[in-house]
């Protein structure tokens, strides 16, 4: 395949149990090689940045949307439902939203990890349950580490936030995206 390929992964996402977004990240990679765009008062402005921002809220408004079909009471009927027709191994298509599509997968610790593609590629459902499963493998590496908090006596005090600040470390957003790299 050529270098060129566009990756069909949009965004990842990660929600705990108790419904609160642990990571959140977008992997549309940015078009034109000119960052900034220069105003009449000769200032640049970031083209960038804003784009980026409106994309990371996309993303974000979608994750929600996600944890909402999650939650109702007709999430059950829908996973019964493709369960039926066909081996998804637990992961859901949820909705079709603004050419994303969005995929579910809820561990058994409640752990919701969110994968959104783009609708006009073609998904091995085997390729992207194998991806879902390697982010909740870099993820209980991440998590479970031993000596991530080696020497710091707050570890109980803050559990929940060093959860979130361990996934949105620089390591972890690195696993992420070589993942998403890789992805075929």
């Amino acid at each position: 395949m050529s270098s060129t390929r566009k990756n069909p992964i949009q965004f990842v996402s990660l929600i705990s149990r108790t419904d609160k977004p642990l990571y959140i990240q977008s992997f549309i990679s940015e078009i034109g090689s000119n960052p900034k765009e220069a105003n009449t008062d000769g200032t640049t402005e970031s083209v960038q940045s804003t784009s980026t921002i409106n994309k990371f809220l996309k993303f974000n408004f979608f994750s929600h949307m996600a944890l909402d079909i999650f939650s109702s009471p007709t999430s059950l009927s829908l996973r019964e439902q493709q369960q039926q027709q066909q081996n998804t191994n637990g992961v859901l298509l949820l909705f079709i939203q603004d050419q994303v599509i969005v995929y579910g997968y809820e561990s058994n610790n409640g752990l919701k990890i969110i994968v959104g593609m783009d609708q006009s590629a073609i998904i091995n459902q085997d390729n992207l349950y194998q991806f879902i499963t390697s982010v909740y493998k870099l993820y209980l590496r991440v998590v479970c580490n031993p000596f991530k908090n080696f020497g710091i006596g707050q570890q109980d005090e803050q559990e929940d936030g060093n959860e979130e600040d361990v996934l949105n470390s620089p390591k972890f957003d690195e696993g992420v995206k070589k993942l998403v790299d890789n992805f075929i």
